[in-house]
């Protein structure tokens, strides 16, 4: 009874206090944690109206960083030079179309593709970042089989994937390389573009 006594205290700390903890201050971006505090359980109006505009903007802030994360790698593509597109690649079409998805970028096309690249920036975290692992897994699985002389690299940065450490992980060994943003690591890749185009 006590061991349930310290776990009740301790979810009712998390709830009225988690803001203020400095593991979870730490560790959560400024979106999740500002979930945790007293006025929203209260349900005061400034919280909960501080709940619905956030909501709101979420999907949409996450978006614009994907779509600047995508236009990095554009701009580092016309910078060398590299042909690429974007959609599905034929053999998937044919034998895996339930189980296929579009490829965010495809060089240098769909016909005799050397590089697939999956992006993934997130800034919040949700439950979706396990089913985006296990897609990019399966994903993995179908280019291994009908595309084997490619390489499948991923770009995955954003604090959102810092909190979910093993959705990462498991998306991490999808991939044949993998990439942040970081300028040292966009010299990187350029490296890894060369030695693969090139060979």
């Amino acid at each position: 009874l006590r061991e349930n006594e310290h776990f009740r205290r301790g979810i009712a700390r998390l709830f009225f206090r988690g803001a203020q903890l400095p593991i979870l201050i730490q560790t959560l971006p400024l979106f999740e944690l500002k979930k945790l505090s007293l006025a929203k359980l209260r349900f005061d109006f400034v919280a909960l109206l501080d709940t619905l505009v956030r909501y709101r903007e979420k999907g949409s802030y996450s978006g614009k960083t994907q779509r600047n994360a995508e236009s990095l790698l554009i701009t580092q593509f016309d910078k060398l030079g590299i042909e690429y597109t974007t959609g599905d690649l034929p053999l998937l079409v044919e034998e895996a179309f339930n189980t296929k998805r579009t490829i965010d970028f495809i060089i240098p096309n769909q016909d005799a593709p050397k590089v697939l690249i999956e992006c993934s920036f997130l800034v919040t975290t949700s439950s979706g970042q396990g089913d985006k692992s296990k897609t990019e897994i399966q994903l993995s699985q179908l280019i291994r089989k009908h595309y084997p002389k490619a390489w499948f690299i991923g770009f995955v940065d954003g604090i959102g994937w810092y909190v979910r450490k093993q959705d990462l992980r498991r998306m991490v060994d999808a991939y044949d390389d993998i990439f942040t943003f970081d300028p040292s690591e966009i010299a990187r890749f350029e490296e890894l573009l060369k030695r693969v185009l090139h060979r």
